[in-house]
């Protein structure tokens, strides 16, 4: 057998150190590549998570642009065509946004614009092709950079449609500045060598965090126009500086822009390049001294070997590989590079287990439910709230379909939410609806929704947040309770700040004081109370700082100065401990007052009236004894002359002693007297009051006309009449109008004139202050004339 040809140790040795070397070398080598790589990937995925959070920054800032002009857009001042007060109402809404507002007709007509005064002339401009978009899909539409008509600057504006029935009345648009842009994206926290850049939808610059002047209206490299078929990517790129620069870009669904995040490639190459000349070094200084080296080394390569390939296994076991050394110096620097990576493993482990502990933590403890669902709504995780909420174990809620857990009622609108978040116009979306728990009841909650995504941009899981909010809707469904109560009180009903300035006004105090709520909310409440009133006002203000309840009747001021008596009750309003409003009740109370006061003369007028009768009935007592001494005679006499008394006075209280109307009041005093033929009685005058002073002589007197008639004249014939006329006469001496009355009877028995005159007779003739009686005696009957005055 030919033996193999044998070699110098030297040339096995060399061989050897080569075998053992070179594999290192291409060990490390792939160790640096793959390193290399990791870096880029960790450089690139940095680059579009900045540009992500930059776009995100840039979006909410336009949604939450766009919901302020939504919400100028629905202002009953700019529907109500006051313009005025809409661009002081629109100023004041973007004050602290330092934006501006400006408002165009469909036909281009600047009708008014927040960055100048109100009134100053505005010329029209051509509509853009965003205005027309704006008219033809009624949706919010943001601009590329275009040159202002009044700052000739580079801006961008914000339009949304003002509608008005099936018709585009207005657009209404918020001028942005370059520089509100870069505020924006200049506040992304980052690194200070990384530079955000946006550009619009014809790849003009918008904004740069750094250098703003120098770039803004700047075309972008021609290259980035080419990205717009990608919503996202990262690309290794020139720059407008002339650099290369790694840059990650986000075109935004919300604005159409792009979002690019950049740093220069030699800021993230420079570590890389450090480690490739440190191990082009590495790898010169083994091979020069490998060979020579070779020879005294031979034994001392084995072990070190060994450990090394120990420690390996034990890295890829998870272990802790501690430091061995040896003479070899390869071995060492692996060794410690295997106790390092070791380390590294290790921390990196336990960082990720406790990171994943406090997750858990938040996740199963936390007072608000949450849930994962996989992209088809199968559920991968639930916490122990979202489990208690619906009233299910969690093996059972880890079972159920949460889109069958929603009302039926609400699920057409939830649906449609979840597709808009899955197919990705919207990031997330928040809604509040009911749940059916296991108990069939529904449980009202807030759920606010969104896709997390991997690193790659893919959508992994869906993640909700649900909110119990039963005890909020009870709230709110109070308080809106109690707010329409105080809107539809009759009374008035209002609260102030504790510096006495108005804060609410309802529709009672707009009734009672003539103020709007427009009008008099922030305004002191000092207006309404009459001068004569502050010292009061003062006190009764100091009494509520204390707690006190103040139940007064007082007089408050009306818009056009009235006094209007009012009955006031007033109290602090206390919250979270602590003092926050009063609130005052006021009730009218003029009705009451006039009714007390009426009262008040009613009493008194009754009561001179009582002792005038009284006086009255004496003098009539005293004079029919004299007249008629038999009692019987004198019975029946006063008897009726009571009864007259009484009528007068029954109608005086039944027109609360304001006057009698004369064809009444004669009915009343004659119809005991009459007889049953109602036809012997006539009466014929205008519509005359007979003042209350005047009811009772003038009834005793035509009571007394009426005794007669039926004891001597036409009423005790059955054929005979009595014809009573009137009629106002023209002024008297003193001013005033006087009453003229006849007293005619026919077809009676002849009549002749008495011999002798009576209390009767001086009831008639004297018993009427200021009248002028005359009587006639006629054969065909008595006929007596009363002329008295109507004061």
């Amino acid at each position: 057998m030919q033996l193999t040809q044998a070699r110098p140790l030297a040339q096995y040795l060399v061989l050897l150190v080569l075998s053992i070397l070179i594999p290192s070398i291409l060990l490390a080598g792939s160790l640096v590549w793959h390193i290399s790589a990791l870096d880029r990937e960790r450089a690139d995925g940095q680059a579009l998570q900045l540009a992500r959070t930059a776009a995100g920054a840039v979006d909410r800032d336009l949604e939450g642009s766009t919901e302020t002009l939504l919400a100028l857009a629905s202002s009953p001042s700019l529907l109500n065509g006051d313009f005025a007060a809409f661009h002081r109402q629109a100023k004041e809404a973007m004050m602290y946004r330092g934006l501006n507002v400006l408002m165009r007709a469909p036909d281009g007509q600047q009708i008014l614009n927040t960055r100048v005064p109100w009134g100053t002339p505005i010329l029209a401009q051509k509509l853009s092709e965003f205005d027309r978009k704006v008219i033809a899909t009624r949706q919010p539409v943001a601009t590329d950079l275009v040159i202002g008509a009044v700052t000739q600057d580079w801006i961008l504006a914000l339009s949304v449609p003002v509608i008005d029935g099936d018709n585009v009345r207005y657009i209404l648009s918020m001028s942005i500045e370059p520089e509100h842009i870069r505020r924006i994206i200049a506040a992304t926290p980052r690194a200070k060598e990384w530079i955000i850049a946006v550009s619009d939808r014809t790849g003009r610059l918008i904004a740069r965090s750094v250098e703003q002047e120098n770039f803004v209206g700047r075309d972008m490299d021609p290259e980035l126009k080419s990205w717009s078929s990608n919503v996202e990517g990262v690309h290794r790129t020139p720059a407008l500086a002339g650099a290369t620069v790694v840059r990650g870009y986000h075109w935004s669904s919300r604005s159409g822009w792009l979002v690019a995040a950049f740093v220069p490639a030699s800021v993230v190459d420079a570590p890389l390049r450090r480690m490739w000349a440190t191990f082009s070094l590495l790898v010169l200084a083994l091979g020069g001294l490998a060979v020579p080296l070779a020879y005294f080394v031979s034994r001392a390569i084995a072990n070190p070997i060994a450990v090394a390939a120990h420690s390996a296994h034990a890295l890829g076991r998870g272990e802790i590989v501690g430091l061995e050394t040896s003479r070899l110096d390869e071995a060492n620097l692996l060794s410690a590079a295997l106790s390092s990576a070791s380390l590294e493993l290790q921390n990196r482990t336990d960082a990720l287990a406790a990171k994943e502990q406090r997750f858990r933590s938040v996740f199963e403890q936390s007072a608000v439910g949450f849930d994962h669902l996989d992209m088809d709504g199968k559920v991968l995780a639930v916490n122990h709230r979202l489990c208690a909420l619906l009233g299910y174990t969690r093996e059972e809620c880890m079972q159920k379909d949460f889109k069958f857990q929603t009302h039926p009622d609400d699920r057409p609108a939830v649906d449609g939410m979840i597709a808009d978040l899955l197919s990705g116009k919207v990031e997330h979306f928040a809604i509040e609806k009911r749940l059916i728990s296991k108990s069939g009841e529904p449980v009202w909650v807030h759920v606010t929704s969104s896709i997390v995504r991997g690193t790659d941009g893919q959508p992994l899981y869906r993640s909700s947040v649900v909110e119990d909010i039963r005890e909020r809707r009870k709230s709110r469904e109070a308080a809106a309770r109690l707010a329409s109560i105080v809107q539809a009180s009759p009374d008035a009903m209002i609260s102030t700040c504790l510096e006495g300035n108005i804060e609410t006004w309802n529709a009672g105090a707009e009734r009672l004081f003539g103020y709007t709520a427009e009008e008099i909310t922030g305004k002191p409440l000092m207006l309404l109370v009459p001068q004569d009133r502050k010292d009061e006002y003062d006190v009764n203000l100091a009494a509520i700082s204390t707690g006190a309840v103040v139940n007064i009747e007082t007089v408050r001021r009306h818009k056009d100065g009235t006094r209007i008596d009012v009955s006031l009750a007033a109290a602090m309003i206390i919250a979270d401990g602590h003092h926050r409003s009063i609130s005052i009740t006021m009730e009218d109370i003029r009705g009451r007052k006039r009714r007390e006061s009426h009262i008040i003369l009613l009493n008194r007028e009754l009561a001179h009236r009582v002792k005038n009768t009284l006086a009255v009935v004496q003098s009539i007592a005293n004079q029919t004894v004299r007249s008629t001494p038999d009692p019987h005679r004198f019975r029946l006499a006063f008897q009726g002359r009571l009864q007259s008394l009484a009528a007068a006075n029954d109608l005086l209280v039944q027109t609360s002693w304001g006057g009698l109307e004369l064809s009444d009041f004669i009915e009343r005093q004659l119809a005991p007297l009459m007889p049953r033929n109602t036809m012997q009685l006539s009466k014929d005058g205008p519509t005359v009051t007979v003042p209350a002073d005047l009811s009772i002589p003038l009834g005793l007197a035509l009571h007394e006309l009426g005794t007669n008639s039926i004891k001597y004249g036409a009423w005790s014939n059955p054929g005979g009449k009595v014809a009573i006329t009137w009629k106002l006469a023209a002024e008297d001496a003193d001013g005033g109008q006087r009453l003229v009355l006849s007293w005619t009877e026919l077809n009676g028995p002849p009549v002749a004139t008495p011999t002798r005159s009576g209390f009767g007779t001086l009831l008639i003739e004297r018993g009427i202050p200021g009248a002028r009686v005359t009587r006639r005696f006629e054969r065909s009957g008595v006929e007596c004339t009363i002329d008295l005055p109507m004061k």
